[in-house]
């Protein structure tokens, strides 16, 4: 069996307690969370609100496994219609790299109406920007190279820096 635990960075319902805080709660926990034997933990994606508030989970993690050497660390998960393609793919090879290929990689077309509002973008589209993202991520983390001629992403080919260390293959959700 394996156990995880999903950091939320939320501080909805809590009397004066600020941003810094929650950062720093969840922080312990996912810390806490190697040392009582958790086999992952993992990191939502959301903007702007005090039920969630996580703008860059990759960056976040990379700051987890930093400070430990056993559990995994997962994206739960990278909002793709919020995100670049090139420069998530280039996230997640930095940051299973760092963590020595602890990486659980998760990809998502997001659901919350007003962030795809803050972002100048309807839910219409999430699915259309996720297939076409994920699609090239997925090769992009296997292969070293990212490319793309859809509707929503050109992109040329170009080799990704650092080249992925490890296969992700079947650490990659959506």
């Amino acid at each position: 069996m394996d156990v995880g635990i999903q950091t939320l960075f939320a501080s909805h319902g809590w009397q004066d307690i600020t941003d810094g805080q929650v950062y720093r709660e969840d922080t312990r926990l996912a810390l806490l969370a190697e040392e009582l034997g958790f086999d992952c933990v993992w990191a939502v994606e959301h903007h702007f609100y005090d039920y969630s508030f996580c703008p860059d989970n990759t960056e976040w993690l990379a700051s987890i496994a930093g400070r430990t050497s056993r559990i995994d660390v997962g994206t739960a998960a990278v909002i793709m219609p919020w995100n670049e393609p090139l420069r998530v793919a280039e996230k997640a090879i930095v940051l299973d790299m760092l963590s020595g290929g602890r990486l659980r990689f998760g990809m998502g077309r997001g659901l919350a109406r007003r962030e795809f509002a803050a972002f100048n973008q309807t839910m219409d589209q999430s699915r259309e920007r996720f297939d076409e993202a994920a699609a090239m991520i997925i090769d992009a983390v296997k292969t070293g190279w990212i490319e793309g001629d859809g509707k929503y992403y050109k992109q040329p080919r170009v080799e990704l820096r650092p080249r992925p260390k490890y296969d992700m293959s079947d650490r990659i959700y959506a």
